[in-house]
């Protein structure tokens, strides 16, 4: 090989490794998973159609109150939205984490059924595995007193 064909080749070697690092793409990760930041409820709905409900902030972060009116095979549900709304892994999972609070509902998927009177914890929980996370109290008031305190 001439010395001219080996000084071609090493000069177009470099200017592409050079040409590429400046000009080349950015390395993606294929694996990049965005994980739920917030969980922020929007609405109730009822069973029995009561007007008015809504959810209330406590003082705690991520805390949520709901007064209800107590009524036999009462069934509510809490709508919400992620922030973001392009995470990944959309799913939350609602638990029941106290055994005493079994004893006032009942949940199957993200329903939840009033068996009596009472108060009950629930947790909704992100399942990325990000650490997104509310707490909703619910109290189920005898209709009369539910009804009397929206006075």
């Amino acid at each position: 090989m001439k010395k001219s064909s080996v000084i071609i080749v090493m000069i177009t070697f470099v200017l592409s490794v050079v040409l590429v690092g400046i000009f080349g793409m950015k390395m993606i990760s294929y694996n990049t998973r965005i994980y739920v930041k917030a969980i922020n409820p929007t609405s109730v709905t009822t069973s029995a159609n009561i007007s008015g409900v809504q959810l209330a902030g406590s003082m705690e972060e991520n805390s949520y109150m709901l007064v209800l009116p107590y009524f036999d095979g009462l069934i509510v549900r809490i709508d919400y939205e992620l922030d973001p709304a392009d995470a990944t892994e959309d799913t939350v999972e609602l638990t029941v984490p106290d055994p005493a609070d079994r004893e006032v509902v009942e949940t199957q998927g993200l329903n939840i059924y009033a068996k009596r009177e009472g108060s009950a914890r629930l947790k909704y929980r992100a399942k990325d595995g990000g650490g997104a996370e509310i707490d909703v109290t619910l109290y189920f008031l005898s209709p009369e007193e539910y009804y009397s305190l929206s006075r």
